[in-house]
């Protein structure tokens, strides 16, 4: 397989595991050093190693009742790996509402090294 389309398998793997907030499959997506940062509402947010990146998404994600991924993409982008996917679901504190994220990862060895991150905010529904 092709370079392009072992980074789309892994873009694939990612998605899935964050749709069906698979943490151990998630974590599998990343190198053991690898490093996250996002630009999210409220500000920088940073994370450095595999834990620490599925720790960060376990929390945008675990608590959002009827969650859903109701679009997703994993597309080459030059030598990149760009993600994107939209969430729906119930916030304990907003109600139904829904948020966009796109990534863009390098990857090396099959895993994702660095990922860099922006997110819509929860825009109500």
């Amino acid at each position: 397989m092709s370079e392009t389309g072992l980074r789309i398998g892994l873009g694939t793997r990612f998605l899935d595991a964050l749709g069906a907030r698979d943490y151990v499959a998630l974590a599998a997506c990343f190198a053991a050093d690898a490093t996250l940062r996002g630009i999210v509402p409220p500000g920088l947010r940073e994370a450095d190693g595999r834990e620490a990146i599925t720790a960060r998404f376990r929390l945008w994600t675990e608590d959002i009742a009827d969650y859903e991924i109701v679009e997703s993409d994993a597309t080459p982008f030059a030598d990149l790996l760009r993600l994107r996917w939209a969430v729906q679901g119930v916030d304990p504190e907003l109600g139904l509402n829904a948020y966009e994220q796109t990534a863009y990862a390098e990857v090396a060895d099959g895993k994702i090294v660095r990922m860099r991150l922006a997110c819509s905010g929860h825009r109500p529904l």
